[in-house]
C-alpha cells in the first residue's frame, strides 16, 4: 500500500511498499505545476520504505496533488500531521458567524469548513424523497458555500465530502436540526424557530454567591409511574404543572418552584447517542455523548422526527422555569465526543479535532476514548458559538463543564468574555479535576491554575471529600457523618476556600452530584450499623453544610429526601428504576424537605451568608470546633452576627450565646436558648442571629 501524507507546508512523509528497488526521487504533480522533492530521511523495514520529503513550493490543500516515485508508483497527497501545525491555524481559521445554513423563502445558503476537502456536495431530499446533489464552491479559509434558490424549509439534507481519497458522508456541523437519531439534518426557518419573545429571565444579580444551583435530569424528572402525565421524560414533562406525589404533595416542577433554590442544572439536553430516539424507554442515557452539539436531544421531544418539535419544546421547558422564576444551568461536554470516527468534524477535517499523543494515539483523559482539541481555533470556536447559541437562542442562564480541566484556558476565558459582553449574570462552572493530556498544565482550566478567571467556578472536591468522606472510599466518614476533619481544614471550606480560590464565587461547594453513589447510598455504606433515623440526620447535616458554606450551594435532586439508586455507582445507563425520582419519598421526607426550604430562604434573605468577596470572607468568619467535635461558625456583620452550629454527634452541648441572640433555625425543636445558654441534642444544624 503506497501512501502519502502532509506533515506540513513543506514537509511530507511518503511510505512505499515494494518487493523491487526503493524508489530514490520524488516529485510532486498537482494545480498545473510539478516539483521536486528532496529526500530528508529513508527508513527500510522489509518491503516497505517510509521516507520524509521536502519540498519548497506551497500546497492548496483543497486541490488535488500526486507523489510520483522514479520507480513508478504514484499515490495521492493526503493531509497529515498538518492540520495539527499552528500554521494551518493561521491561514486557515475563520471567524465568520455563518456556518451551517441561513434559510429564507427566496435561497438558503450553506456554508461547511474543510480546508482538505477535494470537493463537497449536499444530498437534498424534499418531501417526497426525491433526491438530488448540488455541488459547493471553494471560498477561501477552508470555507465552501452553497446557495441554492428558491423556498427550501423542511428540506433534509447531508454532506457528501471528498477527503483523503474518500467520499465521506455526515452531518453539518453546524446544523440545527435533524430529523429522529440524526439520520438527516433538516433546514429550518430560523425566525420560525427562535423568532419568538423569550419569557423574560428572573432577576438575578450575577453574583455566583446569591445562586443556589440544583441538579436535575429531564427524563428522571417524570419518569415515576406513578405520576398522571400522558407523555413522560419530555421537555414538555419537565414543566408540566400540578403532579402530585402520592400523598397529594407538588412533584415534579410544581417540586423545583416550591423548593426555592434560584438554578436549576440539567444534565445534557444537546443530540447525544445511546438512546434510540424513536423508541426512547427502550435504553438510557444521562447523555454525555455528544454528537450534534446545535440540535436539542429528540428522545425528549414529543416527536423526534420533527425538527421543529425538539427546538420548541426545549425553548418551552426553559421559558416556563424563567416565568416560574427559575433559572436553567445547562450541562456542556466539550472534552470528548461519543464516536471520534462518526463526529462530524473529524470527517470533514481528520486529524484535526482530538489530541494525540507521541506516538500518535488519541489520548484519553476524558475516560471516553479521545479528548477534544479546544485548543484549537475551529474547535474553539465550534465551543464558543455553542455557548453563545443556548444563551441567546434558547435563554440558557448558565454553563456547567463536564471535565473542565481538559479544556484550554483561553477557551474557556473567550466563552467567559462572550457571555458577559452578552449578559452579565450568566453562571459559568465545571468539574476542575487536573487530568493528564498533551496540553500543558497551565495552558488547561482546572483548579490548580491560578490564571484561571475570578467568575469562572470549581465543583470543590475538598469541601465534598471533608463533609462526607472520600468519594472513592465508601467507608470514609466526613465530618457530617461524625470523623474527624481538622479545624483548620473546615474553617477553609467554610470561608470559600480562600487558599484555592480567587473568590468565594468559584467555590461550588457539593456532597453530591449524578456521578458516583448518591449521598443516601454513601451514608448507608459508611454508616452500615447505624440505625436509619440517625443516618438520615448526618445526611441532613451535609446538606446544611452545602447552603450555609460561604460559596455557591450546589444540591443534587433527591438528597434532601434520601434519594437511593441501589448503590449504583455509575448509572449513567442503568434504567429509569435505578435513575427515577421517586416522588413518594417526598412524602416520607416531607418534614426534612421543609427544613431544606427553610435552610435556603434564610440564605436567600441573609447576605451574611453569602459574601462576595475574598477579603471581606476573611474578616468577617471565624470557625472552630468544640471539644464535643462541634463547629461553630460565625460570620460578623457591621450590626448584626450569625452564628451557625453544625453538630455530627449525639449528646447534649451548651454553647453560650449574646443576650439578644435568637434561634433562626434549628431541626424539630432540638434547640433550647434560655437566658444566653444555648442547649443542643441531636446532630443537626443550629442557626442563631444577634449583634
Amino acid at each position: 500500500m503506497n501512501e502519502a501524507y502532509l506533515d506540513d507546508f513543506r514537509r511530507l512523509t511518503v511510505i512505499v511498499e515494494t518487493s523491487g528497488d526503493a524508489p530514490s526521487s520524488f516529485r510532486l504533480r498537482g494545480n498545473d505545476e510539478v516539483a521536486s522533492l528532496t529526500i530528508e530521511s529513508r527508513v527500510h523495514e522489509g518491503n516497505r520504505y517510509k521516507y520524509t520529503l521536502s519540498f519548497d513550493g506551497f500546497v492548496f490543500l483543497n486541490k488535488r496533488y500526486v507523489v510520483e516515485a522514479d520507480t513508478g508508483q504514484t499515490m495521492g497527497l493526503y493531509s497529515g500531521k498538518i492540520v495539527r501545525t499552528e500554521a494551518f491555524d493561521d491561514l486557515y481559521a475563520y471567524d465568520g458567524d455563518d456556518l451551517g445554513h441561513t434559510y429564507s423563502p427566496d435561497a438558503t445558503r450553506f456554508k461547511v469548513w474543510t480546508p482538505i476537502a477535494k470537493a463537497i456536495k449536499l444530498e437534498r431530499i424534499d418531501d417526497d424523497g426525491n433526491t438530488t446533489f448540488h455541488a459547493f464552491h471553494y471560498d477561501n479559509q477552508g470555507v465552501w458555500s452553497l446557495s441554492l434558490d428558491g423556498d427550501h424549509e423542511g428540506v433534509k439534507y447531508r454532506l457528501h465530502a471528498d477527503v483523503n481519497g474518500r467520499v465521506v458522508v455526515t452531518h453539518d456541523p453546524y446544523a440545527l436540526a435533524s430529523t429522529a437519531n440524526g439520520e438527516h439534518n433538516v433546514v429550518i426557518d430560523q425566525t420560525k424557530a427562535f423568532g419568538d419573545t423569550m419569557a423574560e429571565r428572573p432577576p438575578f444579580s450575577g453574583n455566583p454567591t446569591d445562586a443556589v444551583v440544583y441538579e436535575a435530569s429531564v427524563r428522571d424528572l417524570t419518569s415515576d409511574p406513578t405520576l398522571s402525565l400522558d407523555k413522560r421524560s419530555t421537555y414538555l414533562a419537565a414543566v408540566a404543572r400540578d403532579l402530585r406525589t402520592p400523598e397529594g404533595r407538588p412533584a415534579g416542577f410544581d417540586y423545583l418552584v416550591d423548593l426555592g433554590v434560584t438554578h436549576v442544572q440539567y444534565l445534557p439536553f444537546y443530540d447525544f447517542e445511546g438512546v434510540d430516539e424513536t423508541a426512547p424507554h427502550k435504553h438510557y442515557n444521562w447523555g454525555y455523548n455528544p454528537m450534534q452539539y446545535f440540535v436539542p436531544e429528540g428522545s425528549y421531544a414529543s416527536d423526534p422526527d420533527d425538527p421543529y418539535a425538539r427546538i420548541r419544546e426545549l425553548r418551552a421547558m426553559i421559558d416556563a422555569h424563567h416565568k416560574a422564576g427559575l433559572r436553567v444551568v445547562m450541562d456542556a461536554v466539550y472534552n470528548h465526543v461519543y464516536a471520534p470516527a462518526r463526529f462530524s468534524m473529524e470527517k470533514l477535517v481528520p486529524g484535526y479535532v482530538f489530541r494525540y499523543d507521541k506516538k500518535g494515539m488519541l489520548t484519553n483523559g476524558s475516560g471516553c476514548g479521545n479528548d477534544l482539541a479546544t485548543e484549537r481555533r475551529m474547535m474553539r470556536k465550534l465551543i464558543v458559538d455553542n455557548v453563545m447559541h443556548y444563551a441567546t437562542h434558547y435563554g440558557v442562564d448558565g454553563f456547567r463543564f463536564d471535565l473542565m480541566g481538559l479544556i484550554d484556558i483561553t477557551t474557556m476565558h473567550r466563552l467567559r468574555q462572550r457571555l458577559e459582553n452578552y449578559r452579565k449574570d450568566i453562571l459559568v462552572y465545571g468539574e476542575g479535576w487536573n487530568i493528564t493530556t498533551p496540553l500543558p498544565d497551565k495552558k488547561r482550566t482546572h483548579h490548580d491554575n491560578p490564571d484561571v478567571l475570578f467568575n469562572i467556578g470549581f465543583f470543590n472536591d475538598a469541601f465534598r471529600d471533608a463533609v462526607k468522606g472520600h468519594t472513592f472510599n465508601l467507608e470514609d466518614k466526613g465530618f457530617a457523618l461524625g470523623g474527624r476533619v481538622e479545624t483548620k481544614t473546615l474553617a477553609a471550606l467554610f470561608k470559600g476556600s480562600p487558599h484555592r480560590f480567587t473568590s468565594p464565587g468559584q467555590s461550588i461547594n457539593y456532597v453530591a452530584c449524578h456521578d458516583n453513589h448518591t449521598l443516601h447510598d454513601k451514608i448507608l455504606a459508611a454508616l452500615k450499623d447505624t440505625p436509619e433515623p440517625t443516618r438520615h440526620q448526618h445526611q441532613e447535616l451535609a446538606t446544611a453544610m452545602c447552603v450555609l458554606a460561604q460559596g455557591v450551594p450546589f444540591i443534587h435532586m433527591g438528597q434532601e429526601f434520601m434519594r437511593t439508586k441501589k448503590m449504583d455507582k455509575n448509572s449513567y445507563r442503568s434504567g429509569d428504576a435505578i435513575n427515577r425520582i421517586d416522588w413518594s419519598l417526598v412524602d416520607h421526607h416531607h418534614a426534612r424537605i421543609t427544613r431544606l426550604k427553610q435552610l435556603i430562604d434564610l440564605r436567600n434573605n441573609e447576605p451574611l451568608l453569602r459574601l462576595a468577596s475574598k477579603p471581606t470572607i476573611i474578616d468577617a468568619v471565624d470557625v472552630e470546633k468544640t471539644k464535643h467535635g462541634s463547629v461553630v461558625y460565625r460570620i460578623h456583620g457591621e450590626n448584626e452576627t450569625i452564628l451557625v452550629i453544625f453538630k455530627p454527634r449525639a449528646g447534649t452541648e451548651r454553647f453560650t450565646a449574646t443576650s439578644d441572640a435568637e434561634v433562626r433555625f434549628t431541626a424539630d425543636g432540638q434547640a433550647t436558648l434560655k437566658d444566653g445558654v444555648l442547649t443542643l441534642e441531636a446532630i443537626a444544624t443550629t442557626v442563631l442571629k444577634g449583634r
